[in-house]
């Protein structure tokens, strides 16, 4: 866990949580890991989400045919999307609300699920985001709008009313008269009323006017007297007289379910981050004061570049962000430790800056890991063997090494010292079994002292307790127990299909990154580089991570991204480039 300042009294501090956000809303579920108990199960008042809109590819062929495996692909998104939002609806609150943000290819799908999941009776408003004033689509009108899906956990929900500034076109028609002495447009509201009783005194004359049969003066005549002295009463050729509302008076229309008066951030913004799916913080600014209150937690687990987090710091909420990539969550760290030099919401000069430090938080690891999903391993048992072992770059050889070692599980050696492969093919093992110490002396008690130095065992990191251990064989020497851990979302790709993703080739293919395995994979590399004009140069660039082949990368083949703290204190990173 990396901590920025120390948390109040009430020990909080704001989250950015790296890992793979399933894992992350079941350790919510769970409600037992220390880090979360009791913070954020059932206490969540506004979940926002913007997840990756898959349709890239449109999920057709190149020929414009859907192909099954376009149809598949569709399908996966859909249910991986809908298993998170069941672990959403759990984490909030009664008032709670969720802001689900999709394009026009998949909102219809989503609104099904949306209303099985949290009740059609839930539904609140499908919003429509104006995010562009034209685009240039061939053949088809021009697609400028995202929908965004507004569902709540209950009838007693948050809401705060928001106005929306009316547009000029608006001010032109309804404003249609102007004030020579306040040289101010206006426009004229009712100064009557519906009639209650016998009206008492609210029926009187002015200026030689009375009320309808059936309606009252709206107000005692010494309010109109203050009215008339102020200039504030229109009195028209024909009618009764009407109250003036000038336009610098006017706080807007509350808002509407079309949404035209936020643009999607220009390339000149001081907001920019140079990050692909970053969303304006107007956009979530208002979303966020709408449907949450002063103290009150924020929660997105697509959080990308950190628009949520930014604005709930802003305007005083609390705040939790999850997202796998390390991209996203050095571009967030960043913002959030800037956000004091960053632009104060809801004022339109360019220069005026927000100026608070950020309140505490910190950036964790959090999962619970859960296998029931993991497809049948034992009947592809050789296949999976043989590609773990490449993902460590370790040669698979014709070799009997259970009969040298006498040892089971025992598939290849590394250095010359023996690599043990934790069954997971097994069930016992993949849902039972930890490698902790007792786990080790058993192999050692197995060896009858055979084995000492180095041995190594390829295991899940959730099928383990321990770190690398030192223990004693039975002859006194010394077996260095050494643990190449991988994480689950490599288990689970190898169950899927026995592939890995190609590594992502620009920083704007950032949704790939979501599902490129090799990205996350921890692995030591080899680098050496050296300055130049204007930046640095590789040199050299060794990985371990291995392509669909099984065959690990050469040169930059391997290299997907390179994160850049151009001013590195020796103490914090902070992304630049």
């Amino acid at each position: 866990m990396r901590s920025f300042g120390e948390p109040g009294e009430d020990g909080w501090r704001n989250m950015i949580v790296q890992g793979d956000n399933l894992q992350f809303l079941k350790t919510v579920f769970l409600n037992q890991d220390h880090l979360i108990k009791d913070k954020i199960k059932g206490k969540v008042k506004l979940v926002y989400i913007d997840p990756p809109f898959a349709t890239e590819s449109d999920f057709q062929s190149k020929d414009g045919v859907t192909s099954y495996s376009d149809k598949v692909e569709s399908v996966e998104f859909l249910e991986n999307l809908r298993e998170r939002l069941i672990f959403l609806h759990d984490t909030l609150a009664e008032d709670g609300s969720i802001y689900l943000h999709l394009d026009q290819k998949m909102s219809h799908y989503l609104k099904v699920i949306m209303d099985d999941l949290f009740g059609k009776d839930k539904f609140i408003n499908e919003i429509i985001w104006r995010r562009a004033y034209a685009h240039n689509d061939p053949s088809r009108c021009g697609i400028i709008h995202d929908t965004i899906l507004f569902y709540s956990k209950s009838s007693n929900r948050i809401w705060n009313k928001i106005f929306q500034k009316p547009s000029q076109e608006y001010i032109e028609e309804f404003f249609d008269q102007y004030d020579a002495v306040r040289k101010e447009r206006y426009n004229r509201l009712p100064l009557d009323a519906p009639r209650h009783g016998n009206g008492g005194n609210l029926i009187y004359e002015w200026k030689g006017m009375y009320p309808a049969q059936n309606r009252t003066w709206a107000f005692t005549k010494e309010k109109m007297a203050e009215f008339e002295k102020a200039g504030r009463i229109h009195y028209p050729k024909i009618g009764i007289a009407r109250l003036k509302r000038f336009e610098s008076e006017y706080e807007g229309t509350i808002i509407q379910d079309i949404w035209i008066d936020i643009r999607k951030i220009h390339n000149q913004s001081q907001e920019l981050l140079d990050y692909p799916t970053q969303k304006p913080e107007t956009l979530l600014e208002r979303i966020i004061k709408a449907s949450s209150n002063l103290g009150d937690l924020v929660l997105d687990v697509f959080a990308g570049s950190g628009t949520t987090a930014a604005v709930a710091e802003k305007l005083g909420r609390r705040w939790i962000m999850c997202d796998f990539g390390k991209h996203a969550i050095y571009t967030m760290q960043k913002r959030l430790l800037n956000i004091a030099d960053s632009k104060a919401l809801g004022n339109k000069k360019k220069d005026k800056k927000y100026g608070i430090s950020p309140k505490p938080f910190c950036v964790i690891s959090v999962g619970a890991y859960d296998f029931t999903r993991v497809m049948n391993l034992r009947k592809n048992k050789d296949a999976y063997i043989s590609f773990i072992l490449a993902l460590f770059g370790i040669p698979r050889e014709d070799k009997d090494f259970v009969s040298k070692y006498r040892l089971d599980g025992i598939y290849a050696e590394k250095d010359g010292d023996p690599v043990e492969i934790f069954p997971v093919w097994d069930d016992d093992y993949l849902y039972h079994v930890k490698v902790d110490q007792e786990y080790l002396k058993e192999i050692i008690i197995q060896s009858r002292g055979r084995i000492k130095g180095d041995f190594y065992i390829i295991v899940p990191e959730t099928c383990t307790v321990i770190s690398d251990m030192t223990l004693p064989n039975h002859a006194g020497d010394t077996v260095y127990f050494k643990l190449l851990k991988f994480p689950y979302k490599i288990l689970e790709e190898i169950a899927r299909n026995f592939d890995i993703e190609e590594q992502p080739d620009s920083p704007s293919n950032i949704n790939n990154l979501v599902s490129s395995v090799g990205f996350y994979f921890n692995d030591e590399v080899v680098i050496k580089g050296r300055k130049e004009n204007g930046g640095f140069r590789l040199t050299t660039f060794k990985t371990m991570i291995v392509n669909r082949g099984g065959k690990m990368y050469e040169g930059l083949d391997g290299l997907s991204l390179v994160l850049i703290d151009l001013d590195y204190d020796g103490k914090v990173f902070k992304l630049d480039k």
